[in-house]
C-alpha cells in the first residue's frame, strides 16, 4: 500500500507490508494478491497480530519407530486415569501411554494396509476394520469381538467406521456374514457397546439411500444432537434419543466425504474432505466452503489422492495432511487454516510429515496433535508440540532442518504500468540468535528471472536476566531470605534492518528464505521507498 510523501519531494513514495495475514493463495493471479497474501510460502506460521515467523518443529512420540507406515490413530481415555494412543501398522495393532507401542495380543491379525477406526466407551477401546472381527481393549487385555455377528444376534458388527454418540456405539458400513452392508448405520443397546440386534429390539439398523448413485457411507461424525453419517456426495444427520425415536434427514445431496480421512470435530463445526473439492465446514445449519484459495492445487493436480487427507483440530488450527506434487515427485504437506485471522482465516503450508491424525486429549494434560508419519515409516509425532523447537525429530535423536520461506505479492506503488527507482527496503525483523536470511529479487512480472540478491542479517536479541543477582538479604548467607531474585526474560526487541537499493522496475516481488541454521526469525513488517519514473 502507499504510505505517503517524504523528504525527497512529492515524487518519493512509501510502500509498506505492515500484514501477512492473509496467507496463503493460489487461486489470484500475479495482479490480484492482496497485499498481506502470499503466492508462495512453507514451513512458516502468520502471527495474529500479522508478522510471520518460522514453524516450531514436531517431535517424535516413540523413540523407536513401528516396523510398517501408521494407518490409523485414536486415543484411549478411562475415568480411573489411563490415557493411551492406540495405532495400527502393519498387520497390528498396539498402544503407547508414554513413548514407545506395545502390540495388543489376543486379537486377529488386521490385513496389511488396512485402516482400524477406534473409539473409547465405558472405559473400554473398541477398534473396527471391515474385513476383521471388531476388537476391544480395556487397558490391560484385549480381545475380539462380533465373530459371530450376522446381522440378527452378535456384540459388535464389522464395520468400516465406528463412533459414539448419545450413549450408543454405533458402527457403519458392515460386514454381515457374507454380506457388505456399505449404505447400513446400526447402533448398539443404550450403553451397551457389546450388545447389538436383541430379539426385544424391532430394528437396529438403518440403510440410508441404498445403492442412490452408487454412494456409500464414507464416515462418522459425533457432533452435539447429532450423529452425521457421510456419503461420497451426499451428507446425513441422525437425530433422537433411542430405537424408537431415531430419524434420518437429509443434509445435503451434492456435498460429502472421500472414503477412509477423517473429519475434524470442533465445537463450531465439523471440517472435513469433499471428494476432490477440498475443505468444507458444516456448522449445523449450512456447508461452507473454505478451499477457495487453494483450489487451484487440485484442479493443476499438485494435490493428488494415493492417500486421501487427514483433518485434525488442535490449538484452535485445522491441520490438514495430504499428497502434494513437486517437481513431478510426490510428497507429504500438511495445510494448516487459522479461522481468526483476519475475516475468512488464512491458510499456510507446511512439509511437516503426517498421514493420520487426531487430537489428542488426556484429561488434565495438555491438549495435542499426533500424527502417524508416511516417509518416515513407524513414526508417530506431535505437530502442537509447543516446545519451540528449532528442528523436526521424527525418529530417534535425528534433527532435521526447516527449510522455510514466503513471497511477497508483487509491489506497483498502485501502478502496474510506470517504471519506478525502488531505493533501500527497511525490515523488521526478530531473531533469538545471529542468523542470515537470503533474499531473492524478481522484476517486472517475471518469476523465472532472478534478479538480484541480497542477505538480511539479523543480531540475535536474545532474552536476558535481569533479576539474578540482586539479594533479598546479603548480610547473612544463612538466612532464609538470602537469595537471588527469580531470573525474569526481556522481551526481543525489534531490529529495523536497512537493505540495498533495489534498482528500476515496474514492480518488484520478494522471497525470503529462512537461514541455514536451525533458529527461529520473524518478519513483521517492510517498507520500500520509491521515485516513480516518466512513462515514455
Amino acid at each position: 500500500m502507499v504510505r505517503g510523501a517524504g523528504a525527497r519531494g512529492n515524487n518519493f513514495r512509501l510502500a509498506a507490508l505492515e500484514s501477512f495475514s492473509g496467507g496463503l493463495n493460489l487461486r489470484s493471479d500475479q495482479f490480484n494478491l492482496a497485499p498481506n497474501e502470499s503466492p508462495d510460502l512453507l514451513n512458516v506460521a502468520v502471527d495474529p497480530r500479522g508478522g510471520i515467523r518460522m514453524r516450531d518443529g514436531v517431535d517424535r512420540r516413540n523413540v523407536t519407530p513401528l516396523s510398517a507406515d501408521v494407518k490409523g490413530l485414536w486415543g484411549f481415555h478411562t475415568g480411573s486415569g489411563t490415557n493411551a494412543v492406540m495405532a495400527n501398522y502393519g498387520t497390528k495393532v498396539a498402544y503407547s501411554t508414554s513413548s514407545n507401542f506395545t502390540d495388543l495380543t489376543g486379537i486377529t491379525a488386521r490385513t496389511a494396509g488396512s485402516r482400524v477406526y477406534g473409539m473409547t466407551m465405558n472405559d473400554v477401546a473398541y477398534g473396527v476394520s471391515y474385513d476383521k472381527p471388531s476388537f476391544k481393549w480395556n487397558g490391560s487385555a484385549a480381545a475380539d469381538l462380533g465373530s459371530t455377528f450376522d446381522g440378527t444376534t452378535g456384540n459388535f458388527p464389522q464395520a468400516q467406521y465406528v463412533a459414539f454418540w448419545n450413549n450408543f456405539a454405533w458402527a457403519a458400513n458392515t460386514f454381515e456374514g457374507a454380506t457388505a452392508h456399505k449404505s447400513r448405520v446400526r447402533w448398539s443397546n443404550a450403553n451397551a457397546p457389546e450388545q447389538w440386534g436383541e430379539a426385544s429390539i424391532d430394528a437396529d439398523y438403518v440403510d440410508i439411500d441404498l445403492g442412490e448413485h452408487g454412494d456409500y457411507i464414507t464416515g462418522l461424525a459425533s457432533f452435539g444432537d447429532r450423529l452425521l453419517v457421510f456419503k461420497s456426495n451426499s451428507t446425513y444427520a441422525i437425530f433422537g434419543y433411542d430405537s424408537d425415536s431415531f430419524q434420518v434427514q437429509l443434509q445435503s445431496a451434492s456435498v460429502g466425504m472421500i472414503p477412509l480421512s477423517t473429519p475434524a470435530v470442533t465445537p463450531n463445526g465439523v471440517f472435513f474432505w469433499a471428494a476432490e473439492e477440498g475443505i468444507y465446514l458444516y456448522n449445523g445449519q449450512q456447508f461452507v466452503y473454505l478451499f477457495s484459495k487453494l483450489q487451484p492445487a487440485i484442479d493443476d493436480g499438485r494435490i493428488t489422492f494415493v492417500n486421501p487427507p487427514q483433518l485434525a483440530w488442535g490449538d484452535n488450527k485445522l491441520f490438514v495432511s495430504l499428497d502434494w506434487t513437486v517437481d513431478g515427485a510426490t510428497t507429504r504437506r500438511t495445510l494448516i487454516y487459522d479461522p481468526t485471522i483476519g475475516e475468512s482465516g488464512a491458510w499456510t503450508m507446511t512439509d511437516i510429515d503426517a498421514g493420520p491424525m487426531f487430537s489428542y486429549r488426556p484429561p488434565n494434560g495438555r491438549a495435542s496433535v499426533l500424527a502417524g508419519c508416511v516417509a518416515n515409516t513407524g513414526s508417530v509425532v506431535d505437530v502442537e508440540d509447543e516446545q519451540n523447537r528449532t528442528s523436526d525429530r521424527y525418529t530417534g535423536s535425528t534433527e532435521t532442518h526447516i527449510a522455510s520461506h514466503f513471497v511477497t505479492p508483487w509491489m506497483t506503488g498502485n501502478d502496474p504500468i510506470t517504471p519506478k527507482r525502488w531505493g533501500k527496503p527497511r525490515f523488521i525483523t526478530l531473531a533469538e540468535s545471529t542468523i542470515t536470511m537470503p533474499v531473492q529479487v524478481y522484476k517486472n512480472y517475471d518469476k523465472a528471472e532472478q534478479a538480484m540478491t541480497f542477505d538480511v542479517n539479523i543480531t540475535g536479541r536474545s532474552s536476558t536476566s535481569e533479576w539474578d543477582t540482586a539479594k533479598w538479604d546479603d548480610s547473612d548467607s544463612t538466612s532464609a531470605y538470602y537469595a537471588a531474585w527469580d531470573a525474569i526474560s526481556r522481551d526481543l526487541v525489534a531490529d529495523v534492518i536497512r537493505l540495498p537499493t533495489l534498482g528500476t522496475a515496474l514492480s518488484i516481488s520478494l522471497r525470503v528464505n529462512g537461514p541455514s541454521t536451525n533458529n527461529h526469525w520473524e518478519v513483521n513488517a517492510m517498507a520500500f521507498t520509491y521515485n516513480p519514473r516518466r512513462l515514455r
